[in-house]
């Protein structure tokens, strides 16, 4: 039950001691002076029952525990502990130097059950639309920038083979209650199939693995789950099978977190986790957007989602959007110009640009007849569609003969038979983002991209992003959304006092 709120009122021997203790320039003052968090109480208020259960803790005053967290790096233990003996921790959260506080489970019940996704999502928003209110962003705002960095899994990685030991211990643990005799016959054979297998190849061990874990599956899926019931363990324990399989690259990486995934940096630098997409508006450096995705999952499948996201929050689109190549697809480019935005996209080169060979640019192509005409001047017809989302288009094959004595052949393959071409089905708007490319809007554009890097290195190194605090997808969004939150809030006080200071000098100026 949520109580009717009233003013704390701060005894005056503590006030004298918070005076005296926090300076006045300390950053809580500064966000408690410039930041209004009240509309938090309203946000929440559904969550709580009119008139039933103990009376509740302010809501505003758990979140700010919250953002203490963030803002300081602390866990649910610390920031209570420190809330103990900090004098500047007290007097952000209004309390006098007596008052008791909640103990750490309080604040963890507080963010998943009270709060949850949508509400920080809509704390989040509500935050920045109060830099909207002020001016610093409007319909008017140039340009936004957009990126991703990877956060860490809170979990340790296992071999393919203790994977699957653990899948199949938790789907033991879950039959044990529910039929005794399954769960004691397959939990002998898999300690006796585990003395056996020392001292056997990985190879060796892999089949007769596989074969005990699809076993259990069977013997377990209808005692465990349902049509409409789906057991975690079981489909943990399938996944981890069908993964084997095949050449997955949604593979599942931990029993604890399922939804965690592995991605790559480069060639050489996997991750394992989550990725954290932002966008940030160019002029305040303020976020505007955030999504967290397994870390598998593409940086320039985030685009439209992104600037949906902005539109739907805010009421308008960013003029013009930043990024870098991970974002060169052509849906992009499409959705970008269908919307009036200029996209300055970092152009992902080809494997011939990479080699100096000719480019599919470099071929002619005929829209109306749907041939290709290449530097030599030969013509090619369409040899076979393409529909897959990310390669959609036309291939075209110039044959053997058509290519055998070229004198450019060695400027076009390294093929001993053909070359083929492939022109997207958004050929035009990849031949008017290249043009873009070269010219001085793009490269100013480009040159301001490292702001976007600056915001990402403080959530990381300040708020704690890099390895996530919680385990799966959504409660690792939560902790990126604190995350952006607390790196905000620091940056609209900023913004604000330095308002403030200019409308002060412009009235020394007029007086």
């Amino acid at each position: 039950m949520l109580r009717n709120h009233k003013e704390k009122q701060i005894s005056g021997f503590d006030q004298y001691y918070y005076d005296k203790a926090v300076p006045q320039n300390h950053l809580l003052r500064r966000i408690a002076e410039h930041i209004n968090f009240s509309f938090i109480r309203d946000l929440l208020a559904e969550q709580y029952s009119a008139n039933r259960g103990r009376p509740a803790e302010e809501p505003v005053f758990l979140f700010k525990i919250c953002l203490l967290e963030y803002l300081y790096n602390l866990s649910d233990v610390q920031v209570i502990n420190h809330i103990q003996v900090n004098l500047a921790y007290r007097w952000f959260l209004d309390l006098n130097i007596d008052d008791e506080l909640p103990d750490d489970t309080t604040i963890s019940y507080f963010r998943v059950q009270r709060v949850g996704l949508e509400k920080f999502q809509d704390i989040f928003q509500r935050l920045v639309d109060q830099c909207i209110e002020q001016g610093f962003i409007s319909t008017q705002s140039k340009r936004s920038i957009m990126d991703s960095t990877h956060i860490i899994a809170d979990v340790a990685i296992p071999t393919w083979l203790s994977l699957v030991r653990q899948a199949y211990e938790r789907v033991l643990i879950e039959l044990r209650e529910i039929d005794p005799e399954i769960f004691q016959k397959f939990e002998n054979r898999m300690l006796e199939l585990w003395t056996e297998l020392k001292g056997k190849t990985r190879d060796e061990k892999l089949p007769v693995v596989l074969q005990l874990a699809s076993e259990l599956v069977v013997a377990a899926g209808p005692l465990l789950q349902s049509e409409n019931h789906p057991n975690e363990a079981l489909t943990s324990l399938k996944k981890v099978i069908s993964d084997r399989d095949e050449d997955a690259t949604d593979r599942i990486i931990s029993v604890v977190d399922t939804e965690a995934r592995t991605g790559h940096k480069s060639d050489m630098r996997k991750i394992q986790g989550y990725k954290d997409h932002i966008m940030m508006d160019e002029e305040t450096e303020i976020i505007t957007a955030v999504k967290v995705t397994p870390a598998n999952a593409e940086d320039g499948d985030q685009l439209v989602d992104l600037i949906t996201q902005f539109q739907d929050n805010y009421g308008f689109l960013p003029k013009e959007l930043s990024a870098d190549k991970g974002y060169w697809f052509g849906k992009n480019l499409r959705f970008l110009q269908e919307n009036s935005i200029l996209g300055h996209i970092s152009w992902m080169k080809t494997k011939q640009q990479v080699s100096g060979l000719f480019t599919p640019e470099d071929f002619q192509f005929d829209a109306e007849t749907m041939q290709v005409t290449c530097p030599h001047g030969v013509v090619s017809k369409k040899f076979r569609d393409r529909t897959k989302e990310e390669r959609k288009g036309y291939e075209y094959r110039f044959t053997k003969t058509q290519c055998q004595g070229c004198p450019l052949r060695a400027k076009c393959t390294t093929s001993k038979t053909v070359r083929n071409v492939f022109i997207s089905t958004y050929y035009a708007e990849f031949q008017q983002a290249r043009e873009h490319y070269k010219t001085d809007a793009y490269k100013a554009a480009s040159k301001q991209r490292w702001l976007i890097e600056r915001r990402h290195a403080d959530k990381v190194r300040n708020h704690g992003l890099r390895r996530s605090r919680y385990r799966g997808l959504e409660r690792t969004y939560i902790h990126s959304l604190m995350s952006t939150i607390a790196s905000n809030v620091k940056r609209m006080t900023k913004l604000i006092a330095e308002k403030r200071q200019r409308d002060q000098s412009a009235l020394l100026v007029t007086s």
